[in-house]
């Protein structure tokens, strides 16, 4: 069943005819358009997709024996809505909510006799469930990252900056296959390592005895990877050391529990009272993890307070992490499949402790 049916079955259920869509990634997921201006509208027999005139010849290759009718955006997209709308005598649109810009908003309201309602992001919970062609874009997406990493390892040298890797770390993917990067790289040396999303230095040079934390992911096909591996530069202390073991070993028994059916929650739990029981429960200050697909953050959270029951073909990261101010912190990352038979690893980075 092509993406747009599901879209439409899931649409014809709650009522929710015509749905117009904002979010170029759903756009993407639906329709596999990649440009930056796109507006999709899904009736229950019919769908439009509106764009202007720099796409004109792409989409309509694109689309062509889709069932989805192309129409030029000749002036505003609200022109081309108010049109088709007149054409259908439809009295209520439904948009999504979470990416319509409030000024969008005003102005169909303002502009169309149908009611505007929002109607919640339909796609979110459809893009979690992964077809094997996503699932294959991701492994390919999983393997060169930890072909970059692995690149990394032999690269990384005391005196060289975090920036350094960073750009190192861009340069392979660029010249292996991948768009780009899936986040800005983080690369965090030294006592920088105890801050989850640290921005990574121009100027701080990696030393000796350095814990250096790398966060990274890529581009393949539109799909993402993210890993989290930490290393350390000549040596590592007893203290680190343990840090590194319960957080791997928190990592490990997380994703031992992945399967279908599964909550959300109850892997952070696992995760958590792992890390908790070594004496760091106030050093593990982010969520789980998250979903990856088309973007490298998407639903579902894995998160504590969150029971979203996991389905088969789900993908989704465990990175459990101890962050300890002044001294340095450990993240252990990896990409893992959701299947009816446990978890499926698409990381093949070693999580043993690296000295570099």
């Amino acid at each position: 069943m092509r993406q747009i049916d599901r879209l439409r079955k899931i649409l014809d259920s709650a009522g929710l005819f015509p749905y117009l869509l904002f979010d170029l990634k759903n756009i993407l997921y639906l329709t596999g358009f990649k440009g930056s201006s796109g507006y999709l509208l899904v009736d229950r027999d019919n769908a439009w997709f509106i764009t202007d005139s720099r796409y004109e010849e792409y989409a309509r290759s694109l689309l062509n024996d889709s069932g989805i009718e192309f129409i030029l955006q000749n002036r505003t997209f609200i022109d081309e809505v108010i049109n088709l709308s007149d054409q259908m005598r439809w009295k209520t649109i439904y948009v999504e909510d979470h990416s319509v810009t409030l000024e969008n908003y005003n102005l169909l309201s303002d502009s169309l006799n149908p009611d505007i309602i929002g109607a919640g992001n339909v796609c979110r919970d459809l893009r979690v469930v992964k077809d094997d062609r996503e699932i294959e874009l991701l492994q390919k997406a999983a393997k060169l990252t930890d072909d970059c990493f692995e690149h990394l390892c032999t690269y990384i040298r005391p005196g060289i900056t975090e920036w350094d890797v960073a750009v190192e770390l861009e340069h392979f993917y660029r010249t292996h296959g991948s768009t780009g990067s899936s986040f800005s790289p983080i690369v965090a040396s030294g006592a920088n390592s105890s801050m989850p999303h640290y921005e990574t230095s121009m100027q701080k040079k990696i030393a000796p005895g350095d814990t250096l934390l790398i966060d990274m992911g890529c581009i393949y096909e539109g799909y993402n990877s993210d890993l989290t591996r930490t290393v350390f530069l000549g040596n590592v202390n007893e203290k680190m050391q343990q840090i590194y073991s319960i957080v791997n070993q928190a990592r490990q028994l997380a994703i031992d529990s992945v399967a279908t059916g599964v909550t959300t929650g109850t892997l952070d739990s696992i995760a958590r009272k792992v890390i908790s029981g070594g004496g760091y429960n106030d050093y593990f200050n982010h969520s789980l993890g998250h979903g990856v697909g088309l973007d490298v953050h998407e639903h579902p959270r894995v998160k504590g307070e969150d029971d979203f029951v996991l389905p088969a073909n789900s993908v989704i990261t465990i990175e459990p992490g101890i962050y300890i101010p002044g001294l340095g912190g450990v993240r252990i990352e990896d990409l893992v499949q959701v299947t009816d038979n446990g978890p499926v690893v698409l990381s093949r980075s070693s999580r043993e402790i690296r000295i570099l």
